[in-house]
């Protein structure tokens, strides 16, 4: 298992037991030092899904995580932890993010070109539909193009 996922195993049941769902994380070092850096939303199950994030749930959702990494000791050295809201135009990674999208602007790059003849591999246009595993877009240059979620290699919204 790599870093990153032993990261989200440890917090993940403290933010789902407080209601809050982890979109993204990152480990890397920078200027020297490990950061451990958490993306965050409310969950579904909040009844505040889509609510924003606040500095107040930011500090929360550090000290919870803080504890979980601490207690069983994931990060062997010393680390920064930052937790912030995804923003905006926040990354699209689960079946759940895609279809809480569809009929907004999104960003979509592949892995390799998905349309037959076509070298293509960033899109920007409307998420049409998602269904079976498919992202449907209205790209603003090539039209209606089909992207499997297995070719996806990075989605996000584009609302600036």
């Amino acid at each position: 298992m790599d870093k990153i996922s032993e990261i989200e195993q440890a917090i993940k049941p403290v933010l789902t037991q407080n209601r809050f769902e982890l979109i993204e994380t990152q480990y890397r070092r920078e200027d020297g030092r490990w950061v451990v850096r958490l993306f965050i939303d409310k969950s579904e199950d909040s009844g505040q899904a889509g609510g924003r994030v606040t500095l107040d749930d930011c500090a929360r959702v550090s000290d919870l995580a803080g504890d979980a990494l601490d207690t069983v000791n994931v990060v062997d050295s010393r680390y920064v932890l930052e937790v912030s809201s995804p923003g905006v135009n926040r990354p699209l990674k689960t079946e759940a993010h895609f279809k809480k999208a569809v009929g907004q602007p999104v960003k979509v790059s592949t892995y390799a070109p998905v349309a037959e003849g076509s070298l293509q591999k960033n899109f920007k246009g409307e998420l049409v539909g998602f269904q079976n595993e498919t992202l449907e877009v209205e790209d603003i240059t090539s039209g209606r193009v089909s992207i499997p979620l297995p070719a996806v290699a990075k989605a996000n919204l584009d609302l600036i």
